[in-house]
């Protein structure tokens, strides 16, 4: 017969693997600081409700290639897509994902990827998957591959950075969506405003994103 002590041990530790299961398997990072929709940067267009299963095809290269435009413009544009422009456009990328991280300030899901599959230097660009109920299984799809390559981390964020080498391949569809607030912070040294790694050199992202497939290697 167990003793009260010994039994109280093996309830503690039952309760400690439900709890490290439940935390293992959660499928949205909790993000206790993180700003409501109204209070992000043109949070209405970055939440914006999924749209068609698959856009224009595009590659990183093509979003580089799209126009830049100035901070004073996407401002004005505080509550819909900008006219005339790629917001207004669904596009689906074929890339390479090197890192991704929950931001704990809006607690979306920022995917960096690129066209290269072995040089993680290459130029990058952002796709945002917001913790929306809309996008539900295609977060739960970014958590898993986080889980599945770092099995012994339990904390997946906010704030914490994956790092995938080697890299992801997959497909993913999203709005285009200017990063203005990015934009206005760039400066000398700096030129990026802190739009995600240094690798990121565009304020073009797909924003929101969802339809997110793992491609065979």
């Amino acid at each position: 017969m167990y003793k009260p002590a010994m039994k109280r041990t093996l309830l503690l530790t039952l309760l400690v693997s439900v709890f490290s299961i439940a935390a293992y398997s959660q499928t949205v990072i909790p993000c206790p600081d993180a700003n409501t929709q109204a209070k992000q940067y043109r949070g209405d267009v970055k939440h914006r409700a999924e749209g068609n299963a698959t856009g224009t095809s595009i590659g990183v290269r093509d979003m580089y290639a799209l126009p830049n435009v100035s901070v004073a413009t996407a401002n004005a544009a505080k509550h819909s897509p900008m006219a005339g422009s790629a917001e207004k456009r669904t596009f689906t990328l074929t890339a390479f994902l090197w890192q991704a991280k929950v931001e704990g300030n809006d607690c979306e899901i920022h995917l960096e990827l690129n066209d290269s599959r072995t040089n993680s230097a290459a130029r990058r660009v952002i796709v945002e998957i917001p913790a929306d109920p809309d996008f539900k299984s295609d977060y739960q799809t970014i958590v898993r591959l986080m889980q599945d390559r770092f099995p012994n981390r339990h904390v997946l964020g906010p704030g914490v950075k994956f790092v995938f080498t080697p890299p992801i391949h997959m497909k993913l569809t999203g709005f285009g969506f200017f990063d203005g607030v990015h934009e206005a912070m760039a400066r000398p040294g700096h030129p990026n405003g802190g739009h995600g790694s240094v690798t990121v050199k565009t304020f073009w992202e797909l924003h929101p994103a969802w339809n997110v497939k793992v491609l065979t290697p």
